[in-house]
């Protein structure tokens, strides 16, 4: 038999059972890899559909797919693991499922994935199993099912197993171009394009290539390096695509004042930055013009020395660009920042909560908490950021705070709705450590407190939050407020 990849959709459970009980029914072992199901759960379904020829549940962390940052080679080698112990006669009849919702749970994930895919369709030459992958449409990203959609030869559809006709091989996944993307399609309809597909992957030519996911409105460097992984949440942080952290120090020192260069040309994309406003940005003090624009330009050698890796800081610098009076910052092609995400996981964690779907809530409020590591280029100076005539900076980072903060009191109602008070109060405590005055952290807390039957750090949380209003002279409760503790407190 030959190996195969297919990719299995769904977005209704029952649905989605059944598919899996036909798959496992056509082979003589198998092994299910729950993410975002509990292990015992799909273990319940399994034993009541009488599902019991050669096969187990084992949890998405046997398989490294619950660590911080999900790597191919450990998940490969653990599925390589479970293959060598499976006999040599057995293994064409084997199929192996695997639950994506990890991606969603990642920071990065989408880079991860990537990767995933192509080891996954790398290890399947040597080895002839079968191995599923299996995407909640509810929870994963759009660009996450679209990759997904991308990775698979074949689909499981109500009709059965069909050939996918929007297939692409890993080796064009993995340059994110669309030229080539469109090139194999073609060929996929005529065969002479066949030709033209390879010669454009292999001459590499990046002028002619655009991502096609463009989370910033950036230019692409021409550089050899590959993808960065950019933090702007928390301290500035970007990281080459080995891993490596990119060292800011200097021996010019203004550490600060480069992250701060870096992070106006980065939130300001393809438009730029002229040298005057540059300059008054991080030297709006200066005794003159001519100074100013002298620290600038010390201050663009240095940055450039630091995105280049400290052996050039030329003029021809990749990522930094000089046209006329403009300055311009330029990234490895495909590289991700985190904004982006953190945004569409919110979005879509808001999505959910709206409908009533908790669980899926909690997936995506959790895992834009993980990229939330603090305030928008948290160490760049309030001197610079606070500009009242150039507000690049400090309305971005007050509403990525509000986000923050409404998915943290979000969480504590789910948990609360769920069951998890301890969790619940967890949440509103670290909301509340966040900004003591939030009022709908303090109303989920009361909420958590009576389910508890807590009275006395019911009365106690209610005495704190007047207290805190007093304090910042910020008024009295609302209504709302005063009305939901007087009816919890009738309950004790």
């Amino acid at each position: 038999m030959v190996a195969k990849y297919p990719g299995l959709f769904f977005s209704d459970y029952s649905l989605l059972w059944q598919q899996i009980k036909r798959i496992i029914g056509a082979h003589k072992h198998w092994l299910y890899v729950a993410d975002e199901q509990s292990v015992s759960s799909v273990k319940e379904f399994f034993a009541i559909e009488l599902v019991d020829n050669e096969g187990d549940v084992v949890s998405s962390g046997e398989f490294f797919l619950r660590e911080q940052v999900v790597r191919a080679k450990p998940v490969v080698k653990a599925l390589q693991a479970h293959i060598s112990a499976i006999p040599a006669e057995m293994r064409a009849d084997s199929v192996f499922f695997f639950e994506m919702t990890w991606a969603v749970r990642t920071p990065s994930g989408d880079i991860y994935l990537r990767e995933l895919h192509e080891a996954f369709q790398e290890l399947l030459v040597s080895y002839p199993v079968t191995i599923v992958c299996v995407y909640n449409e509810s929870v994963l990203l759009d660009e996450q099912l679209l990759l997904g959609l991308f990775s698979h030869p074949e689909i499981y559809t109500h009709e059965g197993l069909k050939a996918n006709p929007y297939y692409l091989p890993p080796r064009i996944i993995k340059k994110n171009q669309l030229k080539p993307r469109f090139n194999y399609w073609l060929s996929t309809i005529d065969t002479h394009q066949v030709v033209d597909e390879v010669q454009v992957v292999e001459t590499n030519d990046e002028k002619q290539a655009y991502p096609l996911e463009r989370p910033f409105q950036t230019m692409t460097a021409q550089t050899n390096e590959g993808r960065w992984k950019i933090r702007c949440l928390g301290e500035v942080r970007i990281y080459r695509e080995n891993g490596q952290l990119i060292d800011w120090n200097t021996k010019a020192g203004a550490t600060r004042k480069l992250k701060t260069l870096f992070a106006f040309l980065l939130i300001r994309g393809e438009k730029g930055a002229n040298t005057e406003e540059l300059a008054d940005l991080l030297w709006s003090e200066a005794d003159s013009t001519e100074q100013s624009l002298n620290r600038l330009y010390h201050a663009i050698r240095f940055l450039r020395l630091v995105l280049n890796g400290h052996d050039d800081a030329s003029k021809q610098s990749s990522f930094i660009v000089h046209q006329g009076s403009m300055y311009y910052l330029r990234l490895p092609y495909d590289s991700w920042i985190d904004l982006p995400m953190f945004q569409e996981l919110c979005f879509k964690g808001n999505q959910h909560l709206k409908e009533g779907n908790l669980e899926q809530c909690k997936i995506c409020y959790e895992s834009a908490e993980r990229l939330y590591t603090g305030d928008l280029f948290m160490d760049i100076p309030l001197k610079y950021v606070e500009n009242n005539e150039n507000d690049w900076c400090w309305s971005k980072r007050t509403w990525y705070r509000e986000m923050y903060y409404k998915l943290l009191y979000s969480l504590a109602k789910i948990h609360r709705q769920m069951g998890n008070l301890s969790l619940a109060i967890n949440y509103c405590d670290k909301a509340l450590g966040e900004n003591p005055n939030l009022e709908e952290a303090h109303k989920e807390k009361l909420l958590a407190l009576a389910e508890s039957k807590r009275f006395d750090a019911l009365h106690r949380q209610y005495r704190i939050y007047t207290e805190s209003l007093k304090k910042f002279n910020i008024g009295a409760p609302s209504e709302e407020i005063r009305q939901l503790y007087l009816n919890l407190s009738k309950k004790n």
